[in-house]
């Protein structure tokens, strides 16, 4: 897989964070990760993700081209986890969790979603980047708003996350 140059205007990398390929090697970390509950109030991950789904995504995803998986590193360790797929409406859809609560906060989340839609549109040509996420969860949403996306709709009882039926906000960012 061709790694494209990837231009982030004026996003600013935060020390030592890299978005790279996943790789296999990052799946028994993105695994612990997600079955301790690091991001379970805020993903629409279902859970737990076993090594084994998780193996078969990255692969799946190396064979398909439909899906483009990701690892966020920050000093060498993942610290979370971003894709791009087929969507829900058009364009296509992109998902991020950042696990490492120490990361958040740091622009990790911001430089990861531009680096991301700089992929969406300038490599994959996409005209449409979407996402879903909680409409209470505040720091993501200004994160979002931040890269460009913009409210498009709120997805009445959508999903079913902890539960309970939950609301989503559904954003996009168009080039």
């Amino acid at each position: 897989m061709a790694v494209a140059r990837i231009d982030l205007g004026s996003v600013s990398r935060p020390a030592g964070v890299r978005v790279v390929a996943r790789a296999q090697s990052h799946i028994p970390a993105i695994a612990a990760a997600f079955n301790r509950g690091d991001v379970a109030e805020s993903t629409l991950y279902h859970l737990p993700r076993s090594h084994v789904a998780l193996s078969a995504g990255y692969e799946g995803g190396r064979r398909h081209r439909t899906i483009r998986n990701f690892t966020i590193l920050r000093h060498k360790s993942v610290v979370g986890v971003c894709s791009l797929f087929a969507p829900a409406f058009a364009g296509v859809q992109l998902a991020i969790a950042i696990f490492d609560a120490a990361s958040r906060g740091l622009g990790v989340g911001r430089f990861a979603v531009s680096t991301l839609c700089d992929v969406a549109f300038d490599e994959l040509h996409a005209g449409r980047v979407e996402l879903g996420t909680y409409p209470d969860n505040h720091a993501a949403i200004r994160c979002y708003e931040a890269c460009g996306f913009s409210r498009e709709a709120l997805l009445r009882s959508s999903i079913y996350h902890n539960g309970a039926w939950r609301d989503l906000l559904w954003m996009a960012h168009v080039r």
